[in-house]
């Protein structure tokens, strides 16, 4: 089998130079057309192989969202002046890869500033869809997301601050962890949003994100999970397409096979409002966060609208969208009372082509990061015109590891992962 095909499991007693010439030559053959790249550090990868320290992840290449400090590279956030901001030291979640034996091989592309779920970066370019060339790999985690779906990494490391990780893990049909508010440390990230960022991996399989995770921040033992809440609020502000309709249901169907329960809580939530508060809250952070480089001219006339939007909101609108994000985290905590997780689609639609706009794409993954708790997206389900579509879980604070177990459970009985053709 194809070093590329293996999970982390088995890639780890492999040798490390071997891996890594592999990787290399997928990301060699196959980036130009994908666009997940912006810097591949093909010498340093060599000889961090050559010396690769015995660990949990020994030899496994590894990409890193452009936002996130890798030593010696250009911390860039898909900001067009940050070439020049070169990081003088590792995050600690990318160190604690480097000490576990990963090999750090490229820096993703991303959505500029982490605002926005597309990654048509103006500086970087676009990253495509594995599954269907020309459509959005989803964002702002775009180029880990599809860099792991294509096979040219085997795990990624990515940002969510209001669906960053899901959304994309969906639009490319592979598997991503959000953890819980700071679980995985922040320092070293060039911040969106400081109450809702969140570093976690995106990977092809729950085990490899649990293998990833495991280094990234220690977890509590797992727990059985028997009853599943479902937001009828959500469902009554957003309506999901038909394939993600279908996948949803399919999952639900799937539960009762799980020997899990289901609980449909209507709490007084309007999501719509909570996730335009969240992303007004997000603008008028990266607003200040990227001064100086709206002053270089090094954002892109689009995104400075949407810095000018959140620049623009009043004492009152901003009061608002305080309540009704608080109003949402109410729901979400009501909602974990009375089950383990919540189950909801990951977005409302699959991926969709360059040149559309969909506001709505974190209409149910803003939630989590409202609440700080963690949240997993798996593969559901296809379009007719096959595009993969996602299911996520939002669990309790410190459930990182029930969330994996039981997404992997849910997962396995769906059986909905598949790899994307045309990247052999």
């Amino acid at each position: 089998m194809s070093l590329h095909l293996l999970p982390i499991a088995e890639l780890v007693r492999r040798d490390p130079v071997a891996v890594v010439e592999h990787f290399l030559a997928r990301i060699a053959a196959h980036d130009g057309r994908l666009g997940a790249f912006t810097l591949v550090d093909a010498a340093g990868a060599r000889a961090a192989a050559a010396a690769a320290p015995d660990g949990p992840l020994r030899g496994v290449p590894v990409a890193i969202k452009a936002n996130i400090d890798v030593a010696g590279w250009p911390s860039t956030a898909g900001v067009g002046s940050r070439a020049g901001a070169i990081a003088a030291a590792d995050a600690p979640a990318v160190a604690r890869l480097r000490a576990a034996g990963a090999i750090i091989i490229g820096q993703a592309n991303m959505h500029e500033c982490a605002l926005g779920a597309v990654t048509d970066n103006h500086w970087h370019g676009r990253t495509h869809n594995p599954h269907a060339h020309g459509f959005t790999a989803g964002g702002s985690s775009g180029g880990s997301a599809a860099a792991v779906a294509a096979g040219l990494v085997p795990v990624a490391l990515g940002t969510d601050t209001l669906g960053s990780i899901r959304i994309p893990a969906a639009y490319c049909g592979i598997f991503g962890l959000k953890p819980g508010w700071r679980v995985v440390p922040d320092a070293g990230v060039v911040p969106l949003c400081a109450r809702l960022d969140a570093v976690g991996p995106l990977a092809r399989s729950v085990a490899d994100l649990a293998a990833v995770q495991a280094v990234l921040a220690p977890m509590a033992p797992a727990q059985p999970v028997r009853r599943v809440a479902l937001l009828a609020a959500v469902s009554a502000h957003a309506d999901a397409q038909p394939a993600v309709a279908a996948a949803f249901a399919a999952a639900v169907a799937a539960l009762p096979g799980l020997d899990v329960a289901t609980v449909v809580v209507d709490s007084p939530l309007d999501p719509l409002a909570a996730r335009t508060a969240a992303f007004i809250e997000m603008a008028r952070e990266a607003a200040a966060t990227f001064a100086a480089d709206r002053a270089a001219g090094g954002i892109s006339p689009m995104m400075e609208r949407l810095l000018q939007m959140g620049e623009a909101a009043t004492p009152a609108e901003i009061a608002a969208g305080g309540e009704a994000m608080a109003a949402a985290v109410a729901a979400v905590q009501a909602a974990l009372g009375a089950a383990d997780v919540i189950l909801l689609s990951t977005t409302p639609q699959p991926a969709f082509p360059f040149g559309r706009a969909e506001a709505s794409q974190g209409h149910y993954t803003g939630l989590a990061n409202m609440a700080g708790l963690p949240a997993i997206s798996v593969p559901a389900g296809w379009t007719g015109d096959g595009l993969p579509v996602g299911v996520q879980m939002i669990g309790r604070a410190g459930s990182e590891a029930t969330l994996l177990d039981f997404g992997g459970r849910l997962a396995a009985a769906l059986g909905a992962y598949r790899a994307p053709s045309g990247w052999a």
